[in-house]
């Protein structure tokens, strides 16, 4: 655990920004435990939120652009891809495209919070023809909620 604390504490930046990335793209990459570390050694001065908030958001946007460009180009087929890993393939289809088409925009700001939704919000909104513009207002607010929320944890009870 020191060892990794260390690491952290060289290249703290960096390797919140990759883990995001890399989370948000969807590969197997624990980043909530970088972003409450790095929330716990803002606390201490280490680091700054004012630095580690928005290298989280902008990892969160790399991957989010990324899916969204699929989404665009690939339309539904992107989303039988994601949804090919789920349980019921067919009602997770369903279900996004249903909750997107109640909610719209709107799912960018928690679907964050919710497994899998992260996933597919992005090409979702390419898919209903969301402008590239008003896709990056509510995905940079709800990146900016998700990454402040467990910034903010781990700056917060970075004493327990």
């Amino acid at each position: 655990m020191e060892e990794t604390i260390r690491f952290l504490l060289l290249h703290g930046y960096v390797v919140l920004f990759l883990s995001v990335a890399a989370d948000q793209l969807g590969l197997p990459v624990p980043s909530v435990p970088v972003l409450l570390a790095m929330g716990a050694l803002s606390g201490s001065g280490e680091f700054s939120l004012a630095g580690a908030l928005p290298l989280a958001v902008l990892g969160c946007l790399v991957g989010d652009l990324s899916w969204y460009e699929l989404g665009r180009r690939r339309g539904r087929g992107i989303l039988k891809f994601l949804c090919r890993i789920s349980l019921e393939p067919d009602y997770c289809i369903r279900h996004a495209e249903e909750a997107f088409a109640r909610r719209g925009p709107k799912v960018l700001l928690y679907s964050k919070f919710v497994p899998g939704l992260s996933l597919v919000a992005p090409p979702l909104a390419a898919m209903f023809r969301m402008r590239l513009r008003r896709f990056l207002a509510w995905d940079v607010a709800g990146s900016f909620l998700w990454s402040g929320a467990f910034i903010g944890a781990g700056f917060l009870f970075r004493a327990e």
